[in-house]
């Protein structure tokens, strides 16, 4: 998992493990996203948790856009539950879970999933959509970004990191300063 094996019991306090902000449009949610995967590693999850209509799958463009993955090909994988998208050179792919039909952890499984990603998460960074829903199964180190709809355009948006995550989030907080700010405004 490309440097992501650690004992998550024996990682240091690091101080930030949470960061929060708001976006006044679709463009600001998905540069948040793609800041997100700049930093992400093959083996990465994030969970994305919000309501409907709150920004999930713009999210997961932005983390392609990150990537160096055509966003406008990415589509909600809500009725066929995920979907895979493959990148250039050795960058990681993108494979991207709807969890919302799901009628439990154990129809994440029969996709492949395995504790914290398993082979599906080896050679990936991992989105999953309603994240909450399968929480139990996704680790010890996760990236969950909530996001809240607060007006047409704006987005209050929640990032708490867990395990490995947590070694990146002072980085991230500081590359987020701007969107930071504007949530002041």
């Amino acid at each position: 998992m490309d440097g992501n094996i650690l004992d998550n019991q024996n990682l240091p306090d690091i101080g930030i493990t949470e960061w929060c902000g708001v976006t006044n449009s679709v463009e600001q949610t998905e540069m948040i996203a793609a800041t997100i995967a700049r930093m992400a590693h093959k083996g990465d999850v994030v969970g994305l948790v919000g309501e409907l209509g709150a920004g999930k799958t713009q999210f997961v463009r932005g983390l392609a856009l990150g990537l160096g993955i055509n966003p406008s090909c990415i589509s909600s994988p809500t009725f066929v539950i995920h979907h895979e998208y493959e990148n250039a050179d050795d960058r990681p792919v993108l494979v991207h879970i709807d969890a919302y039909r799901l009628q439990g952890p154990d129809e994440l499984e029969s996709i492949g999933w395995q504790p914290e990603g398993g082979e599906l998460a080896a050679d990936a960074v991992v989105a999953i959509e309603w994240a909450d829903r399968v929480a139990s199964l996704l680790g010890n180190s996760t990236l969950q970004v909530d996001l809240e709809h607060v007006a047409e355009q704006t987005r209050r948006i929640k990032i708490t990191a867990k395990g490995y995550w947590q070694s990146r989030m002072e980085s991230l907080s500081e590359a987020l300063t701007v969107y930071k700010e504007v949530s002041q405004q």
